[in-house]
């Protein structure tokens, strides 16, 4: 017969390794956040750096055709920087899937396959 000491060092031992699978997928979700968190500040430099180019031309140029030809140029290389930034955020976005399917099936979905063939032994 086991005591109350030994029952709870058996239930925290099997709660730890319950636990072990979540621990280990918090850190992938932690990690894929902040590179998004770092996608999105790098982001936000680069609406913050359109904006002030945009506000300075009238100060720069003069000539209305000239100064809408610079806003023209800056709107398309603004464009292509968010083109960029979208296919960074798509690729963060797959490499997350990728991790998180992984962990998954290793930490979560192999366990129960392998406790269930255990059990269908034990019940053969």
């Amino acid at each position: 017969m086991t005591n109350f000491t030994e029952n709870f060092e058996t239930f925290a031992e099997l709660q730890k390794q319950g636990l072990e699978p979540v621990r280990h997928f918090t850190g992938v979700a932690v990690n894929t956040f902040e590179k998004i968190a770092r996608t999105n500040y790098a982001l936000y430099g680069d609406v913050l750096d359109f904006a002030v180019k945009q506000a300075r031309l009238p100060i720069e140029v003069s000539e209305p055709k000239a100064l809408f030809e610079r806003q023209v140029a800056t709107s398309k290389e603004f464009v292509e920087l968010l083109s960029t930034r979208a296919s960074e955020y798509v690729q963060l976005g797959q490499e997350f899937q990728e991790t998180a399917a992984t962990v998954i099936e290793k930490d979560f979905v192999e366990p129960v396959k392998k406790s269930a063939r255990t059990t269908t032994k034990k019940a053969a």
